[in-house]
């Protein structure tokens, strides 16, 4: 016949064993009274915050993936500034600037004016000729994203409604929608940022503890 598990027991090991138990429940009810007050505390059926106007909530985006560029093109070295990953792609500061000008590429669709620095020929590509530093690419997105934010402030939500020709098509479009293409294309190579970032062992600025 087994002996009962208890009877077999060491004293010592019996007292050890009560005082973990012991030491399990008080965590348990601590944890427990914590997540009490914390659902007390927490609002109860808080109403959803009111819909902001088209308009800014147009330039939170645009705003939003315009100063993550601002912030990589101040952090990344400047002696990695010609870094690429592969040879058929361009150099970190190349797709900042190339952001940019495409920027402005929508900033005068929208506009109907000539807004923005000359790039010369190849309009979506500034030479790194006439923007040689880091300062001189910094300065440039920066200017971009102002100038984009105020537009979108100054013509408000009728200007999103006003039909414009879309820069990249031979057709007529709202300008809501050439906001959104120019936001997804800083987007996109923002993504690919991160990949020069990662390359380098190096971590976004977006991405590091805050």
């Amino acid at each position: 016949m087994r002996k009962s598990v208890h009877a077999s027991a060491d004293p010592k090991s019996m007292t050890t064993l009560k005082r973990c138990s012991l030491a399990f429940v008080v965590a348990f009810l601590l944890f427990a009274a914590r997540t009490t007050v914390s659902g007390q505390s927490a609002p109860q059926n808080q109403d959803a915050k009111p819909a902001r106007s088209r308009a800014d909530e147009t330039l939170a985006a645009w705003n939003e993936i315009g100063n993550k560029l601002v912030a990589m093109a101040k952090d990344f070295p400047e002696d990695k500034y010609d870094f690429k990953v592969q040879k058929d792609q361009r150099t970190f500061a190349q797709n900042i600037l190339h952001v940019a000008a495409v920027d402005y590429e929508v900033i005068r669709g929208v506009s109907g004016t000539k807004l923005g620095p000359d790039f010369g020929k190849d309009v979506e590509n500034p030479s790194r000729d006439v923007y040689k530093t880091k300062a001189d690419v910094v300065k440039l997105i920066q200017q971009a994203v102002a100038d984009g934010a105020k537009l979108i402030q100054q013509q408000g939500d009728a200007g999103l409604d006003k039909i414009t020709k879309l820069p990249w098509a031979n057709r007529m479009v709202h300008s809501s929608f050439t906001w959104t293409e120019g936001t997804e294309h800083s987007g996109e190579h923002y993504g690919q940022l991160v990949v020069y970032y990662r390359a380098n062992g190096m971590v976004p600025p977006e991405s590091r503890p805050q």
